[in-house]
């Protein structure tokens, strides 16, 4: 089988995580059956959201924009091996890369830790075709971890059933593989309706839209703990660029975000952190530097240890 990792790759992958791999595929690690269990430092439990590196560009005269700045271009494993995070959440967002360059494009992680694969998204193919897609690459790609689903209670169109999502877990367990999902604290906010699909998902990533409301990250977090327990992982995001209020994020903003997330860490109310967006990284911001700084500082540290 063609593969963009080898399965001596998998294995060295899976013993520096802390875990070794039976060759009838499961895990003897001690914390579940996954692929490439997270370890028990902070840097470890990091990852960053992928766009395409012509994303930016390709909203330039588009309807709706971010004010995004578009003179510089990184792809995403290069913008996550500089910030030294080893996770990666490959989006499609503007339809990039397209389905024709996806084989070619997924290629670049394959020394990378941890892949993620969204399959909600606005990549033009059905929602269907996106779990073939994503379970094909897991199929080739040892170190494909995750599958996400993008905006899940912000557009209609990424709505699917329980009874859907239900069977989309079957295959990923199957492989040993997490089902995360995408809430927004201000956008969607943390609602009861919103438990039983909740409980369905391995991981919930959670995300504030608005540079504004990042002074309130505990109080929300506690929020969501009070609706989904103490147990289920949350993979906190990290904008790097405020995106609700169309500006970059200010490098005080970003200090305040960290602070606060290095005490959910300690407290081990988060179980890891996501920095939105690999395309910001290679662009001088303030924010980037923060967070460039902040991961040198607390990488190292071993996960709910006060940071």
């Amino acid at each position: 089988m063609n593969t963009f990792m080898t399965r001596r790759g998998f294995l060295e992958l899976s013993a520096a995580a802390g875990g070794a791999v039976a060759l009838d595929g499961c895990l003897s690690c001690g914390c579940g059956c996954e692929r490439v269990p997270y370890g028990g430092t902070i840097g470890d439990r990091l990852w960053m959201w992928g766009h395409h590196a012509m994303s930016f560009a390709s909203m330039k005269g588009a309807k709706e924009q971010y004010n995004l700045p578009y003179d510089r271009r990184i792809d995403m494993a290069a913008a996550c091996r500089a910030m030294n995070i080893p996770g990666c959440f490959v989006v499609r967002w503007r339809n990039l890369p397209t389905k024709a360059d996806l084989s070619e494009y997924m290629k670049q992680f394959s020394a990378t830790k941890r892949v993620g694969f969204s399959i909600t998204d606005s990549a033009v193919e059905s929602f269907d075709e996106k779990v073939r897609l994503g379970l094909e690459y897991a199929d080739r790609m040892p170190n494909l971890t995750t599958l996400i689903m993008d905006d899940f209670f912000s557009h209609k169109s990424h709505t699917r059933s329980l009874d859907e999502i239900r069977h989309v877990r079957e295959e990923t367990e199957r492989r040993r593989m997490k089902l995360g999902i995408v809430l927004y604290s201000d956008a969607n906010g943390v609602k009861p309706e919103f438990r039983p699909y909740l409980e369905l998902f391995d991981e919930v990533t959670f995300w504030f839209w608005h540079g504004k409301n990042v002074g309130g990250i505990e109080g929300q977090v506690a929020k969501l703990r009070e609706l989904i327990g103490p147990e289920k992982p949350v993979l906190l995001g990290q904008y790097m660029w405020d995106f609700g209020g169309k500006k970059p994020m200010p490098g005080s903003a970003m200090e305040n975000q960290l602070a606060q997330t290095s005490r959910l860490l300690a407290r081990r109310e988060i179980h890891g952190v996501i920095f939105h967006c690999t395309p910001l990284v290679d662009m001088g911001l303030d924010a980037v530097k923060v967070s460039k700084a902040w991961i040198e500082a607390n990488a190292a540290k071993p996960w709910g240890e006060k940071a």
